[in-house]
This record gives C-alpha cells, structure tokens and sequence, in this order.
C-alpha cells in the first residue's frame, strides 16, 4: 500500500503543468541612440552618487536620513513581511509533519455493557500531510509571492532614491537661501546709505521729498524680502529635518543647517537612456508586479481542478504506558484526499476574469512606468540645458555689472559722479548675483532630478535579488 502511495505521488510530479500564461515582457517603442565614445556606461553611475558634488554637509545629511527616515524604515519592514509571506508560499511545496500525543481513560455505561471495566489508551503518533501540486498552483503562488517581494523591494530602492534626492534639493534650496540673506542684507545697507545721503540733499534743498520716500520704498521692500528670505530657510530647515527623521524635540533645539556656498555642478556626459532606465526602481517594480499577475491567473485557473492530498501517520497505541514503545503497539494508516468543485456557481471563473483584468492593469502599469521614466530623462535634459544656458547670459550680464560699479567708482573718485551713482550700480550688481545664485541652485537640482530620472545608482542585480533569486532555483 505504502508504495503504491509513493508511485502515484511521485507520477503526480512528474506530470505536474501549470495554468499560468507564459510571461514576455510588453514591448515599448524607445527612442533611438547614438553611440559615442563618450556616452556614459552603466557602470559609471556610483551608487552614491551624491558624493560627486563634493559636500561633506551634504553626504553627513543624507547618510543621517538613510538611517533614521520614518518612510524608508516602513519600506524595509513591509519587504520583511513580503519575505515570510514568500517563505510561506515556498513551504506549502514541501509536506507537513506533526507529532500528537493522546493519553485517555474510558469506560462504558452498565447499560451497554454489565461487565465493561475502565480502559486506558495511551497514543503517539506522527501526521505526514501532503498536498501534490498536479495543475501548479502552488509552484505560481510561489513565484507570485517571489516576485511581490522583489517588486516591494524595487519599491523601498524608490523610497530610498526619492528621499535622497529631496534631502540634496533642500539642502542646495538652504545653501542658495542662505547666501540670498547675505546679498541682501549687503542691499539693505545699500539702500540705508543711498536714504541717508537723500535725507541729506532735502535737508540742504537740493532735492524734493519726492526721491526720499521713493528710497525709503525701496528700503522697506528690501527688508520685506529679507524677512521672507528669513522665513523660507526656517521653513526649509523644518522639512529637511522631518527627512532627516529627526524627533520634534530636535526640531525645535537644534541648530539651522550651516551652508552658504553651492557646490559645484557635476558633469553631464551624453547618456544611454534605453540603458540606464533598466535600473530605475519603479520599472523594475512594476514589471515584477506584472509577474506576480501574471502568476496569479494560473492559481486561479488551478481552483477549476481537484486539490489531491495524501495523508498518513504511523506511531505506537497501548493500554498501558509501559507497552507504548513495543514492536507489537505500533500502527499506521495512509489515504488520500481528492476534493474539487462540482458547482460554484462561477465563483472561478469569476476569480480568473479577476486575475487576468489584473494582470492588464499591470500590462497598462508597466508601459506607462516605461513611458513616464523617458518623459522624466527627456524633461530633464532640456532643463538643464534650458538652464545653463541661462547661467551664461546671467554671468555675462553679471560681468557688465561689475564693469559699470568699476567704471562709476573711477568716475566718483574723480569727482564726476555722486556717491547715489556708486550705490545705485552696486544695487544692479548684487541683484544680479542675487538672480545668479537662484540659476545655479536651480541647475543643481536639475542635476538631481536627472539622476533620479536613471534610476540613481540602484542595479538591479543588487546582492538581496541575486540571493533571492537563487534560491529559487
């Protein structure tokens, strides 16, 4: 009998299918590339990507945020409750065994039976329960579970290259806040001394009222955007704190995040993004969240056919304790349990018209995830060129401006201008550094919103893929 058993199981596995659609990947039309010697290689992008900016502030910061931010945290844990789940999956493969002891006392009434004496029963036995998986239902509900893991994975690398990408922003917004203060509070000046010299000149006639109160405008104007200036870095320093994971308690105690200088720009080399948009978290996500629906229709389709289980126990019965473990107290027993449905009244298919709407969801999801990371690259390349080429007609013009403050100061050192001139000239040059700085910090985030574009560095043959991956081999 037991081998019987132990052939048709083994002829069960062997002849096991599955109902689940063979998986390709939806294809997308991608641009065309051009290949240069200077395109950047896959390898090229480090997974710190950040550090290129060469800002100790900046790296001490984001590694502050990494460790301690409440979204990032939640993302890993939910991959540790993705991992028992697949776990569970793997283990409904293999049979199940428990142990069960059973000591019992009986006896029968005088009315069944005048002569029926108490009876002891004393039982140990092992239960081997096993599932065979004819039509894989749980060999897809496994690789579903598998690749749910992977896409909450893909999911916490987002999270991650998201919060980095916020916490470099804010910090280049604060460094950029930071010397805006500092020009203007120099404008301030400026405009306190040009309404000194104007008080002045009313004072002796030279002038009307008429240019006094139009300097004081200009003053109080001045100090207005001082004080907003003011405002957004407290504003700014609350937000990169709460990235940072910081306790309310620190909030409110701990010193303005110190910078006033934005770090260089890193260098732009042409790009392969048809490449480099295979590494981007959120299209890694939602490919695999197209195969776990894609695994979820042949479970479903599996609940059309009967479940087959085989059961059997063996282990020791006796009256009496000490004769538990002889030869002779030994038992066991095998079956088999096939159950399926005969009338569910299209509770399965409905459960398969479900699965497989899904798993168009998903198609729909993937190709749109494709189509928005290239709309991002492509957005983001524009910008920056958009940008810099800003830049350079701000620093030309910024260039004009120190040679007209030159040019005056000379004038007014020979007597041929009045000090208003000089200060009037120095007003236009520290407004257009004032412009400068808001076009470089803009180019640096524009930077960090095209790395965030390719993905960052995240690979994705990262070592918990690979690890995963190989055990289900």
């Amino acid at each position: 009998m037991k081998k019987v058993v132990i052939t048709l199981g083994i002829s069960f596995l062997i002849t096991s299918c599955s109902f689940a659609p063979e998986y390709s990947r939806p294809k997308v039309s991608l641009p065309s590339v051009k290949n240069t010697e200077k395109s950047i290689q896959k390898e090229e992008i480090s997974t710190d990507w950040w550090k290129q900016f060469g800002d100790e502030n900046l790296n001490r910061l984001i590694e502050e945020a990494l460790k301690n931010n409440d979204n990032l945290l939640l993302a890993y844990e939910r991959i540790n409750e993705a991992a028992a789940l697949y776990g569970l999956a793997r283990s409904n493969l293999y049979p199940l065994l428990q142990g069960n002891a059973q000591p019992s006392r009986f006896k029968t009434s005088k009315e069944v039976n005048p002569f029926s004496k108490a009876h002891n029963d004393f039982q140990i036995s092992g239960v081997l329960s096993y599932e065979v998986d004819i039509w894989g239902k749980l060999r897809n509900e496994k690789r579903a579970k598998l690749s749910s893991l992977l896409a909450q994975k893909a999911y916490a690398d987002a999270v991650k290259l998201k919060l980095i990408s916020d916490v470099a922003s804010l910090y280049f917004d604060i460094c950029a806040v930071n010397r805006q203060i500092e020009i203007t509070k120099d404008l301030v000046k400026k405009h306190e001394e040009s309404l000194s010299l104007r008080k002045k000149q009313y004072e002796i006639g030279l002038i009307d009222v008429l240019p006094v109160e139009m300097e004081k405008s200009q003053l109080n104007n001045t100090k207005l955007t001082l004080e907003k200036l003011i405002e957004t870095r407290k504003v700014l320093n609350n937000s990169l704190s709460l990235l940072l994971g910081r306790e309310p308690k620190e909030i409110f105690e701990k010193k303005e995040i110190n910078c006033s200088k934005l770090p260089e720009p890193i260098e732009i080399p042409p790009f392969l993004p048809s490449e480099l948009l295979n590494r981007r978290p959120d299209i890694i996500q939602a490919e695999e969240e197209l195969k776990a629906a894609n695994y979820s229709i042949g479970v479903a389709k599996a609940n059309y056919f009967p479940s087959i289980s085989l059961t059997g126990a063996l282990g020791f019965e006796s009256s009496t304790l000490s004769n538990l473990v002889q030869s002779s107290a030994k038992f066991w027993n095998v079956g088999a349990l096939i159950s399926g449905p005969i009338l569910d009244f299209g509770r399965t298919k409905s459960n398969v018209k479900v699965a497989e709407s899904r798993k168009r969801q998903a198609v729909i999801n993937y190709v749109q995830t494709v189509k928005r990371a290239f709309s991002e690259v492509h957005e983001a390349l524009l910008k920056l060129q958009s940008i810099k080429k800003e830049i350079d007609v701000q620093e030309r013009l910024l260039e004009n401006y120190h040679s007209i403050l030159n040019t005056t100061l000379n004038r007014y050192e020979n007597g041929l201008v009045d000090y208003l001139n000089v200060i009037s000239a120095e007003r236009n040059y520290e407004r257009a550094q004032l412009n400068l700085v808001t076009l470089k910090k803009d180019y640096l985030k524009q930077e960090v919103l095209l790395y965030k574009a390719l993905g960052g560095g995240w690979r994705k043959e990262d070592l918990f893929a690979s690890k995963v991956r190989g055990r289900d081999k």
